[in-house]
C-alpha cells in the first residue's frame, strides 16, 4: 500500500510538472521582452537624384520604456549602409535640400527638440535653433537658403481675472486654479491644451534668428514653398474654429511682403495643398462636407489662384492622402489603401491611376493597422516602408514608370527572426448573413499549431471605427498567439478600404450589423474544426471596445471579455472627450439633449441588462479620447448586475497603450490573465 502511494504520488507531481512546463512559453515563441529587441524602419527619404535614402530606425530601450529613433543612410542598390546619428535620443523629419548636399531634420540629443543641418559631403551636423516649442514640418526653399517650420507660440488666457492675496512668507498654498475657457481644452496624448497657437516661421539654413510669417489666434499648418519662393498653408481664420471643426482654408503668402492671398472659398476640409514643380496648380486632399463620420477623402486639382477646381480621383475608391506632386506636373503620388492592403499609386490630371508599390507597413508594435510612407525622388525612384504579418517593416524602393520589380533592400531582424517560432497568418473571406457585403478578415495561429487539436479563440476587434486592419506585423497579437490562443482578426462594415458604401454604412448607424459582420466570422472559424466553442474570447480597444461591450450585451457565447478603452454611454461620451464639437456634429444629427434616444440606443450601456459574461475593463489613466469615466460607468453597472467584473487602470498612459512597451505588455499580460481564469 506505501508503495501504490509513493507511486500514485509520484505520479500526480510528475503531472502538474508536466502542466507547468506546458503553461510555460517556449523559448522559441515570441514572448513578452522580445518587444524590446524589435527594430523597425520608419519614413524614409529619398535625395532628389534617387541615388540616397535616409531612414529612421525605430528601437525601444528596457531601461527608460521608450521608443528611440536614429536616422540612417543606404543608397539605392541597397549598399552603403551606414548611420548618421547614434544615441537613444528622437532624430526626426528629414527633408532633403533642392541640391541634395544637405539635410535638415530635428533631433532632441541637445535636450529640446531643435533644427539641425547636416552636410552631406562632411558629415559635420549642427542645431541652428534654440526653440523652446518643438518644430515641425520642416521644408527647404527652392534655392536652399532658407527652411520653412512651423511651432507652437503660447498665449495667455483673458477669460477670468481675479485679484486675490499671495500666500505670506514660507507659506506652502495650493497651487493655482487652472482657468479654461476653450471648446476643446484637452487632447489624448497631449494633455490639457495650452493657450496660444501654432504658426509658420522661417529661418536661414545656416542659423540665425527666426522669423514669424504668420500670426493671430489662429492655427497654420501644412505650409510648403511654391517655386517662385511663395509659400501656401491651410488655417481657419473664420474664429470659430473650435466650435466648427473641418472648415481649414488655403491661403498663399509673399514672405518678403506677409501680403497674404485667400485662394479657396467653400467649405472645407482643405488638407495637405501641394504646389506643382512648375508653379501653375494645387493639389489638395478633401471632400463635401455633409456632416457625418465617414466621407471618402478625394484628390482635388485647381489652378494656382483658385479658379478651374477640379476632382481627379474618380475612379479610386478609396481615401487618398500624402499626395506629392510628379517632377513633370502632370502626375501625383498618393497613398491609399486597398482591401487592407497599403498602397502607393500614381494618378494623372485626367483621372487614370496606377498601382505603384504595395504592402506599405508602419512601426507600430500593438496591433496590426495599416500604414506606412514613402518618399519620391526628381528621376521618379522611390523608398516606401514595407513588410507582412510576419515581418517588421523594412525599407523597399522602386522606380515609376518603368515599374522595374520592387525590391527590400534592409532586413534589420533577419537574425532575430531567425530564433523566433512565429504564428502563422492566414486571410479568409466571408460572405455577409445581412447583405451581399464580404468581410475580410485574418486567423493567426499559435506557433506549432495542428488543425487536429482544439485551441482556444480570441476575435481581436479594431479601432477607428472608420480604420483598417491589414497584413502587418503585430507583436500584440502574435503575443497572444504565443499562449496557445488562434487569433482572429476582421474588418466589419464600418472599416476603410472597400469602398465608400462599406465604410459609410454605420454612420449614424454605429454599431450595427457590424456586430452580424464579427460573428460571421466567428461561425466561419469554428466551422473550421480546431477552435474549442466552449473556449471563445472576445476583446478590442476603442471602437473595438465599443464593440466588444456591444458583443457581450448581445450574446452569452463568449467565456469571457476584455473591453478596452471604451465608449459605453455616447450622451456622456460626446460632453467628455477630447473632440467634443465634432463628435455631436459628425457622429450624430442632433446634441445629447435634443434627442437622447439617439444616443442610448446605440450606447453598449444600454445592453447591459443582458450581459453575463464575465468582463474586465482596461483604459489608460490618461485617456482624453475614451474617458476614463466611461470605464467606470460600465464597471459600476457591471457590478451592480452581479457580473464578475474588473478594472485595470493603466497608468501613464492615454488612449495608445502601445505607447510605451511595458504598458503595452501588460495590456496583452492582463487580457490574457483574465482570459486564463476562465478557459475551461
Amino acid at each position: 500500500m506505501k508503495s501504490l502511494k509513493y507511486f500514485l504520488s509520484l505520479l500526480f507531481l510528475l503531472y502538474v510538472s508536466s502542466l507547468s512546463i506546458q503553461a510555460q512559453v517556449d523559448a522559441s515563441y515570441f514572448d513578452y521582452m522580445d518587444v524590446f529587441e524589435l527594430q523597425m524602419v520608419g519614413t524614409p527619404e529619398i535625395s532628389p537624384d534617387g541615388n540616397t535614402i535616409i531612414y529612421e530606425r525605430h528601437q525601444f530601450d528596457v531601461m527608460t520604456d521608450r521608443r528611440f529613433t536614429n536616422l540612417w543612410s543606404i543608397s539605392f542598390s541597397g549598399d552603403e549602409h551606414r548611420p548618421l546619428t547614434s544615441g537613444k535620443s528622437s532624430f526626426g523629419n528629414v527633408v532633403w535640400s533642392p541640391s541634395g548636399n544637405r539635410i535638415a531634420y530635428t533631433s532632441s540629443e541637445e535636450g529640446s527638440n531643435q533644427i539641425f543641418v547636416r552636410w552631406m559631403d562632411s558629415g559635420v551636423s549642427t542645431s541652428i535653433t534654440s526653440l523652446t516649442e518643438s518644430p515641425g514640418n520642416l521644408s527647404w526653399s527652392p534655392d536652399g537658403s532658407l527652411i520653412l517650420f512651423s511651432k507652437f507660440v503660447p498665449g495667455s488666457s483673458s477669460a477670468v481675472k481675479i485679484n486675490i492675496p499671495s500666500p505670506p512668507s514660507g507659506a506652502k498654498w495650493e497651487q493655482s486654479a487652472q482657468v479654461i475657457d476653450k471648446a476643446v481644452y484637452r487632447r489624448d496624448g497631449g494633455g490639457y491644451v495650452k493657450d496660444g497657437f501654432t504658426h509658420i516661421f522661417v529661418i536661414s539654413a545656416e542659423g540665425g534668428a527666426p522669423r514669424q510669417l504668420t500670426s493671430g489666434d489662429y492655427d497654420h499648418s501644412s505650409a510648403s514653398w511654391a517655386p517662385d519662393g511663395n509659400i501656401i498653408f491651410t488655417a481657419d481664420r473664420s474664429g470659430n474654429a473650435d466650435l466648427d471643426p473641418n472648415n481649414e482654408q488655403i491661403y498663399e503668402m509673399n514672405i518678403e511682403t506677409g501680403a497674404m492671398t485667400k485662394i479657396t472659398d467653400k467649405r472645407g476640409p482643405h488638407s495637405s495643398p501641394k504646389i506643382s514643380p512648375n508653379g501653375e496648380l494645387i493639389a489638395y486632399t478633401g471632400y463635401d462636407d455633409q456632416f457625418v463620420g465617414y466621407q471618402l477623402t478625394d484628390l482635388y486639382v485647381m489652378n494656382r489662384d483658385g479658379s478651374n477646381l477640379r476632382k481627379v480621383s474618380q475612379q479610386v475608391a478609396n481615401d487618398i492622402s500624402s499626395i506629392t506632386w510628379a517632377e513633370n506636373s502632370q502626375s501625383i503620388f498618393f497613398r491609399y489603401t486597398e482591401e487592407s492592403v497599403a498602397k502607393v499609386g500614381n494618378i494623372k490630371l485626367n483621372g487614370d491611376y496606377t498601382e505603384v508599390a504595395q504592402n506599405l507597413s508602419s512601426t507600430t508594435i500593438g496591433r496590426p493597422y495599416s500604414g506606412g510612407s514613402y518618399s519620391v525622388a526628381k528621376n521618379g525612384r522611390f523608398a516606401f516602408t514595407t513588410g507582412t504579418a510576419t515581418q517588421p517593416a523594412e525599407l523597399g524602393v522602386g522606380h515609376f514608370p518603368t515599374r522595374m520589380q520592387n525590391r527590400t533592400i534592409t532586413n534589420l531582424n533577419e537574425q532575430f527572426l531567425k530564433s523566433k517560432n512565429l504564428g502563422q497568418v492566414e486571410e479568409f473571406w466571408v460572405e455577409s448573413s445581412v447583405d451581399e457585403f464580404r468581410i475580410q478578415g485574418w486567423i493567426l495561429t499559435p506557433p506549432d499549431f495542428d488543425p487536429n487539436d482544439q485551441y482556444p479563440m480570441i476575435l481581436e476587434i479594431h479601432g477607428g471605427p472608420h480604420t483598417a486592419y491589414g497584413p502587418q506585423f503585430s507583436p500584440e497579437l502574435q503575443l497572444m498567439a504565443s499562449r496557445g490562443y488562434v487569433v482572429v482578426y476582421t474588418n466589419p462594415r464600418g472599416s476603410t478600404s472597400y469602398g465608400e458604401e462599406f465604410a459609410a454604412y454605420i454612420n449614424h448607424n454605429y454599431p450595427s450589423e457590424d456586430y452580424n459582420d464579427l460573428m460571421d466570422a466567428v461561425d466561419y472559424i469554428l466551422n473550421k474544426g480546431y477552435v474549442d466553442e466552449n473556449q471563445l474570447f472576445i476583446t478590442g480597444g476603442s471602437g473595438g471596445g465599443v464593440l466588444t461591450a456591444w458583443s457581450v450585451g448581445m450574446t452569452d457565447r463568449f467565456a469571457a471579455a476584455v473591453v478596452a478603452k471604451p465608449v459605453i454611454n455616447w450622451y456622456s461620451f460626446v460632453l467628455t472627450a477630447d473632440g467634443a464639437p465634432y463628435y455631436s456634429k459628425y457622429w450624430f444629427t442632433e446634441k445629447p439633449w435634443e434627442d437622447p434616444d439617439q444616443y442610448l440606443e446605440r450606447s453598449p450601456i444600454s445592453l447591459v441588462g443582458n450581459v453575463t459574461t464575465p468582463t474586465m475593463l482596461l483604459t489608460g489613466e490618461q485617456d482624453y479620447r475614451t474617458p476614463m469615466s466611461e470605464t467606470e460607468q460600465y464597471y459600476a453597472a457591471l457590478k451592480l448586475q452581479g457580473v464578475e467584473s474588473a478594472m485595470v487602470r493603466i497608468q501613464g498612459s492615454g488612449h495608445g497603450i502601445a505607447g510605451k512597451p511595458s504598458n503595452l505588455i501588460r495590456k496583452v499580460g492582463y487580457i490574457l490573465g483574465w482570459f486564463e481564469k476562465y478557459k475551461k
